[in-house]
Formats: C-alpha cells, structure tokens, sequence
C-alpha cells in the first residue's frame, strides 16, 4: 500500500467540510459568515470557538486552540496525524487504501510487544498455561473474552521470551528498556508463571504488561506490572480507552474503575463504556483525556474506606477541571468484579444509572461516625456541607440544598445564609492543561507584531506573497523568516495558499505553534492593501536601523584610521539610501 503525499493530504482536506465535520463532535451554531460552538479544549461556558468555512480553520479566542480539520480530530480523538487524515476522509466519503502506519524511534518497542502477547496466548492455549486457563474460566471469563482483551500467560521458565526476541532481531537495550526483560547475570523474562494481561495505550498500541498470580504464593504480589518506559506511563495510561472510547461517545457516559479486572468484568458483561486507572490515583493527563470525549463520568471504585478517599480525591481533580462526576457506591461488595459475579450485571447496570451527584456523595461522607441525633454532630455536618457549598458555582444547587438543610433540621434560613458568607473558601477555579493548550501570555513588541501581521496577510492571499517577493524577501526576526520563506515555498509549489493547507503543510515544522498563533492572534484581521505596503516600509526602516547599527558597531571596534574612514563613508551612503 502507497504512502500519502502532502499533495493527496490537502486534497483530502480541501474536499471536507470542516463545519460538517467538526459539527459530528460539538454542536454549532451560525453567526453572520462563521459557525460558533462552546470550546472543547477549555473549561468553556459560552461560545468561545469560531469555525470558518470559508478559511477552512477553527479557532478559539479563550484557549487559542487553532488549527484547521486534521488539528481539531487530532486534539479532539486524541490520534495521531494520519490517523485524523484517516478519519476526515471516511466522514468525507474519500475512500482510501493507503498505510497509515506512521513510523517512530520506538517502532521496534510496540512491534516486541505484539510479539510477546502472540507469545503469551499461545502459552495459555497450550499444556503449559492449562492451570491459568482454568482460573480463567473459573473466574467467569470466557474464552471470547480472553481473546478479546489478548490475555496469555507467561510459563516458569527464566528466558524463553528472552530468546525468542533476540532470535527475531530485538537488540538487547531496546528489550532491556521496553521493560519485558532483564538483565543479571544473564537476560532473564520479567513475567514468569503469571498471567499477563496486556496494556495498551490511547491509540491502541501495545505498551505494557500487567501480570497475576493464579496459584496462591504467600512471598509474591498478586500483581507486577511493566516498569516506565518511553512509551508507558501509567500516569497517561487509562486501562480499556482504546476499546470504550466509541462506546462511551455513542452513550455519552463513561463508567471509571480502579482496577484491569474490573474493568474486564464489566466490560465482559456488556457494558463496554468502562475505563479503569492503572493502580494510580486519578492525574491531570487522565482528566483531559476523559473530558475530551465530552461525555458523564461515573466513579465506581471499591466500597473500602480507601476507595472512598480515592472518590473523593479523583471528583475534585475533574471538578478543577469543570467536569462534575457522579458516583457509583458498591454497598455488599469490594469491586465490581466482585458485585456483578454475585449480584448480577443487571443489579451492576441500575446502579450506574441511578448513580448519584459528587456533591450527594459527599453529603454522605460527612455523616461518617456522626450521630444525627445529637446537636454537636448535627452542627459539625451542616458546617462540612456548606463549606462544600462555598466551593460551587451553581446558585441553584446552593439555594436548594440551604432550603433542604433548614427543613431537615429545623434552622432558619438566614443562619445558615449568615454561616455561608462567613467562609472563607474560594470556589473551584478550572485549570488549563499547559501541555494541551500552551498559552503564551507574552507581550510582543513592534517587531514581532509587523512581522506576524505581514505573514497573516501572506497566507491569506497569494498578492500579498508576491509582493512580499518583490519588495521585500526577507524579515528582521530569524524565526519569522524562516515561516515566511515556507509561505513563499508553498506558493510556489502549487501556485496558490490556503490557511488549512498550509497548517498540513507545515505541521511537523518546529514553527508550527507560532503559525498556529499568529493565525489565532490575527484571525478577525481585515485585510487592507495599503496596511501590507506600510508593513513592509516599516520593515524596511527596521532593516535600515539594523544595518545602521551594525556599522556604528564595526566603526567602534576598528582602530585603522583608513578603515574607519572608509566605513564612515560607508555609513554616511546607508543613511541616505532610501
């Protein structure tokens, strides 16, 4: 299968409709020439995203998220470039039979773990994984699941995985640092007599491993799992995402568990939305990866006290992130692995979808070890609850739940009015991923604005590259430059400009997020023909500046009287030319 061109790429992308594309994942609405949506990428209340047809670019004057199609499904998917041309071709109707396997220095980790995997099955499948594969089945996992999830198992032997990387051409550091191997006195296989359940990231490739005991060992841990590498952090790793991101949009909920059997569990019994950490606590790369999906998340972790403070910690890191969870308590069991075996998927199912607020949840933690009855306790929860309340936004959900608290307990209204404007606690503010976003709150200078305007101009309309071309061909700024010497190419190239092209164009470019922000920046620009000349004579008298400077410099360091006379000479001719 061939590979794509830039050419068949911007042909793919002059074919969508970005307006019909974006508007598959958020809903838009029109507004003079442009369509209008509440941002993805940020914490947004109102309409901050402007999607223009005509430019074929979306923006967003909050989060300056910018970008044309293949940058929105990219960011939004959470894919990789070709994977978004891909996508944007399907929805268009483009029917394409080309490799999309895009290539990566950590290539050859991915491929060893396909292999280990194919190695692990075939291990559960034969006289060697017989007892594992029994504990298997007599956990309730059939053997459509076991394949379905690539579950294998890892025999007793110290190597055997070991050899047969080598003898397929794995070097040894590339093994040593993919985590499947070790090193001693000689390489040895990590996983021994386990059985190994594969870890895969966002894309769906192949990362890791994580690997139980099936026999009761006293002086083993139930679990191990691949230590860090490039390519697995467990902080960026939500275990079935790759499986229950579709599910999740189609329903719009997403069920997040704790543990892989678990999710194994519930995803065996037909509810395939279910995500589950890996042994971490919730991070900000888990949250902006859930809130992309634009989906309800549901909290199902384990009914211990421990659980309940994991609750508690992962609610108000999405909280940070304006995303209210519900939750999901499991009142006679630990997990739901446990629950549905004993209780049933249906009895699992109502809970879910008569989970309760974050808020609710946490009304019910304050009542812990306190007796209701009594008036000091009383006056402990009420005081928790509205200085939970102090934390909201939502006026409604404060008035309401004050009403409640007077009713249930017999206090006046204006008491705990007073106590609640007393506290001192500041509302959750949202937080921005710095990674997604990058926001760059500099101050720039007359120079840098010149500079950003006259490109703008230059991927706006091809006049004003050709202008550029025969008065000017080069800026002050080395960076901007060099973006406007990859605007000249590009025209020349195919003889015309298009802002959505150009981003595909130039989208492995270590420039990219400055084209990316000088399209955000001057994307309301009107353009002027007069403005483009006067750009270009204040570059010029920058220029001029420059070189003018540059020689008073040359002057100063020169001590041949001849020589200093010459370049004052040279000086003086500089100052004159216009």
């Amino acid at each position: 299968m061939a590979q794509l061109t830039n050419e068949e790429i911007n042909k793919i992308q002059k074919s969508a409709d970005i307006v019909e594309i974006i508007g598959s994942y958020i809903d838009l609405v029109k507004k003079g020439k442009n369509y209008f949506a509440v941002c993805p990428f940020h914490d947004d209340h109102t309409p901050s995203m402007s999607v223009s047809k005509e430019r074929g670019i979306y923006s967003c004057f909050t989060c300056h998220a910018t970008g044309n199609v293949f940058k929105f499904i990219q960011d939004y998917e959470n894919v990789s470039f070709l994977e978004a041309v891909k996508i944007v071709a399907e929805k268009s109707g483009i029917e394409l039979d080309l490799d999309f396997k895009e290539s990566s220095k950590y290539d050859s980790m991915y491929d060893a773990y396909e292999l280990a995997i194919k190695y692990y099955q075939n291990n559960l499948k034969s006289s060697l994984g017989h007892n594992a594969h029994k504990y298997l089945n007599d956990r309730s996992l059939s053997d459509e699941i076991i394949d379905e999830f690539e579950i294998g198992y890892a025999s007793k032997e110290m190597d055997t995985l070991t050899k047969l990387l080598i003898a397929k051409g794995y070097d040894e550091e590339t093994l040593i640092n993919s985590g499947l191997i070790n090193r001693g006195k000689s390489l040895y296989d990590l996983f021994r007599d386990r059985i190994t359940f594969p870890i895969h990231n966002a894309n769906g490739k192949p990362v890791a491993f994580s690997a139980r005991i099936y026999e009761k060992k006293d002086d083993e841990a139930k679990y191990i799992n691949t230590k860090e590498t490039h390519i697995f952090k467990k902080g960026e790793i939500l275990f079935n995402f790759h499986r229950a991101r579709n599910e999740a949009k189609k329903l719009k909920k997403i069920i997040l568990v704790e543990g892989q059997m678990d999710a194994i569990r519930v995803y065996a019994s037909g509810i395939k939305n279910v995500v589950a950490t890996m042994g971490t606590a919730l991070t900000d790369y888990h949250v902006n990866l859930l809130k992309r999906l634009n989906v309800d998340i549901v909290l199902c972790f384990d009914a211990d006290s421990a659980g309940e403070k994991a609750t508690i910690a992962a609610g108000e890191l999405l909280q940070k992130y304006g995303v209210t969870p519900h939750v999901c308590r499991l009142s006679m069991e630990k997990d739901p692995d446990e629950y549905i075996i004993k209780h049933g998927v249906d009895s699992f199912r109502n809970l879910i979808e008569h989970s309760m607020t974050f808020f609710e949840f946490k009304k019910k933690t304050f009542s812990n070890g306190k007796n209701l009855t009594k008036a000091e306790d009383i006056s402990k929860y009420i005081n928790s609850i509205l200085e939970e309340l102090k934390k909201s936004n939502d006026d409604i959900l404060i008035e309401a739940t004050i009403n409640d608290l007077s009713k249930e307990y017999n206090i006046s209204k204006d008491t705990l009015i007073k106590k609640f404007k007393s506290l001192d606690i500041k509302p959750y503010v949202s937080v921005k991923n710095k990674e997604e976003y990058k926001l760059k709150e500099k101050r720039k200078n007359l120079n840098n604005e010149l500079c950003e305007k006259l490109i703008f101009y230059m991927i706006s309309d091809t006049k004003y590259i050709r202008l550029y071309q025969q008065e000017l061909s080069y800026l002050p700024i080395d960076k901007y430059a060099e973006i406007a010497s990859s605007v000249l190419a590009f025209y020349l190239k195919y003889n015309y400009i298009n802002m959505a092209d150009f981003i595909t164009e130039e989208r492995d470019s270590k420039y990219i997020n400055d084209i990316l922000e000088i399209l955000d920046s001057n994307i309301n620009l009107e353009l002027i023909d007069n403005d483009f000349v006067g750009f270009i004579e204040k570059i010029k008298e920058i220029q001029k500046k420059n070189k003018i400077d540059e020689e008073i410099s040359t002057i100063k360091k020169t001590t041949d009287i001849n020589e200093q006379l010459n370049l004052l000479d040279k000086l003086i001719k500089t100052k004159k030319d216009v």
